[in-house]
C-alpha cells in the first residue's frame, strides 16, 4: 500500500477505509451487532469509527492478535447472545447489502457459507520458476468475505485449530478442517480486497461520488503587438491574443469547463470583462479562483482534456510547461491535464491566423451522502 498506516485507516473521501463496511453492516436489517478487532495503536480510531458509523449496532472494539486468525478468535470470545457469526475483512469496503443477505441466508440454511467468484485466469502450481502442474480452473473459485457460520460451528473449528496449532488464510478453511461442509453463494466482482495503492482509486470512484463533465469553449482574435500567452506560457509570435485579461484562450476554455461541470455559471459571470480589476490579469489567476470555487462546493478535478485550434506556433516545445503551470494553479497533478493542438488546414479564422480557439472538457467528482470529517 505504501501508505505509512494500516490500510483500514487510510482515508478515502473523508472516511477511513474501514468505515465503509462498518456503515454497510450497521444499515443491514439482518445484522444485530458489530465488533472490531484492532491493533494496540489504533484502539482510539476504532472506537471513533464504531461510534460514528455503527451508532446503534456497534458493541465493542478489542485488541487483536499477531495473526488475523488470533484476532478472530479473540472476537469470538466477546460475543454475547449472537447465534450466527459473520467475519469480514476491513480491506473489503465495497461489500453490498445483497451479498450480505445471500451469505446469511445460506448460512442459516446450511450452517456455513462463503461468497465465491469464478477465476478468469488459468491457474498453475509453481515451485521456484518451474511449473509443477496446471489446475482445473473450472473447479476453482476465489474466496471473499463476509463469511457466516453458526456460532457453535465456528467456535468449535477455532478451538480445534488452537489445539492442533493449525493455521489458515480464511475462516472457512478451519471449518472445513473440523469436518463441516462449507457452502457457496455467488460473490461479487466489485467486492474488491484493497491490496495495492492503486486499489484506493477504485474505492474512491465507487463510494458515493457524483461525477460531472463540463465543456468549455473560447476564442480570441490575434493582433500585432500583443503577447501570445497560452496556458500561462508566453510564446514567441508576431501576433498575440487580444482580450480584457491576458487573453489566454486555453485557460479561459478550461475555466468555463470547470465552472460548467460544477453548475457554477461561466467565466463571464465570475470574471466579467467589464470589471477593470481583470484588465491584463493572468488567466492562471482565473484557474486558481475557479478551483477554489469548486473545492468549496465539494468538487474535485479528476481530469482536463483541452484542444487548441491554431496554425502557429507549434505548441510541442511548450506543452509540458503549460501543463505544469495550469496544474499548479488548479492544485492537481500534471498527469490530470492533457493539451492538444490542431489546425483547420487553412480554413476559417484560425486558418487565416486571425484568431485562436480552444475547447476543453473537465471531469469532476463530488462526494455526496455521508461524507464526514475524520477523525471526529
Amino acid at each position: 500500500m505504501r501508505a505509512g498506516t494500516p490500510k483500514q485507516w487510510v482515508p478515502v473521501s473523508g472516511k477511513p477505509l474501514i468505515a465503509y463496511s462498518i456503515e454497510t453492516f450497521e444499515r443491514h436489517p439482518l445484522i444485530h451487532s458489530i465488533y472490531i478487532g484492532v491493533d494496540q495503536d489504533h484502539v482510539r480510531e476504532g472506537e471513533r469509527a464504531l461510534a460514528m458509523w455503527a451508532p446503534t449496532k456497534g458493541r465493542e472494539v478489542y485488541i487483536g492478535g499477531e495473526r488475523r486468525q488470533d484476532t478472530v478468535w479473540y472476537g469470538l470470545g466477546r460475543l454475547s447472545e449472537e447465534t450466527l457469526v459473520g467475519i469480514h475483512d476491513a480491506a473489503r469496503p465495497l461489500v453490498t447489502p445483497d451479498l450480505i443477505t445471500r451469505v446469511i441466508e445460506k448460512a442459516q440454511e446450511k450452517g456455513a457459507a462463503i461468497p465465491v467468484i469464478p477465476l478468469r485466469d488459468t491457474i498453475k502450481e509453481v515451485e521456484g520458476d518451474r511449473v509443477i502442474r496446471t489446475l482445473e480452473r473450472r473447479k476453482m473459485r476465489a474466496i471473499q468475505t463476509p463469511q457466516f457460520f453458526e456460532r457453535e460451528i465456528i467456535e468449535r473449528a477455532y478451538r480445534e485449530a488452537l489445539d492442533k496449532g493449525a493455521e489458515a488464510t480464511d475462516d472457512a478453511a478451519l471449518v472445513e478442517a473440523a469436518g463441516y461442509n462449507v457452502w457457496c453463494v455467488d460473490g461479487e466482482e466489485g467486492n474488491l480486497k484493497v491490496t495495492y495503492a492503486e486499489d484506493i482509486e477504485q474505492v474512491s470512484v465507487r463510494t458515493g461520488g457524483a461525477v460531472a463533465v463540463g465543456f468549455g469553449y473560447d476564442v480570441h482574435p490575434l493582433l500585432e503587438g500583443r503577447r501570445l500567452i497560452l496556458g500561462g506560457v508566453e510564446m514567441p509570435s508576431p501576433k498575440g491574443l487580444y482580450g480584457h485579461s491576458d487573453a489566454d484562450v486555453l485557460s479561459h476554455a478550461v475555466v468555463d469547463a470547470l465552472l460548467g461541470g460544477a453548475g457554477l455559471g461561466d467565466i463571464g459571470l465570475h470574471f466579467p470583462d467589464t470589471d477593470p480589476q481583470y484588465w491584463g490579469e493572468s488567466s492562471l489567476t482565473f484557474l486558481e479562483r475557479a478551483a477554489s470555487l469548486l473545492r468549496k462546493g465539494g468538487w474535485e478535478i479528476r481530469h482536463i482534456d483541452a484542444t487548441l485550434v491554431m496554425e502557429a506556433p507549434r505548441i510541442a516545445p511548450y506543452r509540458q510547461r503549460m501543463i505544469e503551470l495550469m496544474a499548479q494553479a488548479l492544485g492537481i497533478p500534471p498527469c490530470c491535464i492533457n493539451i492538444k493542438a490542431t489546425t483547420t488546414e487553412g480554413l476559417g479564422f484560425a486558418g487565416r491566423q486571425e484568431g485562436i480557439a480552444a475547447y476543453a472538457v473537465a471531469t469532476l467528482q463530488r462526494w455526496v451522502g455521508n461524507r464526514r470529517t475524520w477523525p471526529p
